[in-house]
């Protein structure tokens, strides 16, 4: 009995450790270097192209702006495009996110 209770606490928790906000779409648990759409409009591509970014330390400390709208202010962009997110991560050790947006 005590033995089928542990099995399931650790299966509960290692769903629960598995899952969070942050972990919608692509996930590697050791490693990730990926770039994935994230939002698109009817506007025409356009030539412009600013970038906003965020880092996470340990799981501990996060800094940075990566907002889209810094990212816009930044390379003069008044109609978006797309947006792509580029993630990359270290074991969740070390996590830089960075959005690239796309616009006129």
């Amino acid at each position: 009995m005590k033995k089928t209770i542990f099995s399931v606490a650790c299966a509960i928790a290692l769903a629960v450790g598995m899952t969070s906000c942050g972990s919608v779409g692509l996930v590697g648990a050791v490693y990730m270097d990926t770039t994935e759409p994230t939002a698109v409009t009817s506007n025409n591509l356009g030539t412009k192209v600013g970038q906003a970014e965020a880092l996470s330390v340990l799981g501990v400390a996060a800094v940075g702006d990566a907002g889209i709208e810094k990212a816009a202010k930044q390379a003069g962009i008044k109609k978006v495009s797309h947006i792509d997110k580029k993630t990359f991560s270290i074991l969740g050790l070390f996590t830089k996110i960075t959005y690239t947006v796309y616009g006129e």
